[in-house]
């Protein structure tokens, strides 16, 4: 993996346990000072590719990341956590 890949996965790391849903390309581009959407987006493409993260296309906030957990609450307020599976 390198720096820049580490870089986005400790970011969207964070991002999931602090806000309890995982970021879009934006939140990203923006967290990490990119100047390009596309950019982040290549990388994404190509760490998915590599099975360092995965997401669904066309879906935003649908990003994991293997091994990270984190918790979020659906509208009746009960706990619903992801896995990353």
């Amino acid at each position: 993996m390198t720096g820049t890949e580490q870089r986005i996965v400790d970011y969207a790391a964070e991002y999931m346990i602090k806000n309890g849903y995982p970021p879009t390309v934006r939140d990203i581009t923006a967290g990490l000072g990119f100047k390009s959407t596309s950019t982040v987006f290549e990388k994404l493409v190509k760490m998915r590719q590599e099975g360092i993260i995965n997401y669904i296309d066309g879906s935003p906030r649908t990003l994991t990341v293997p091994g990270c957990c984190y918790v979020r609450f659906n509208p009746d307020g009960e706990e619903d956590r992801d896995d990353g599976k």
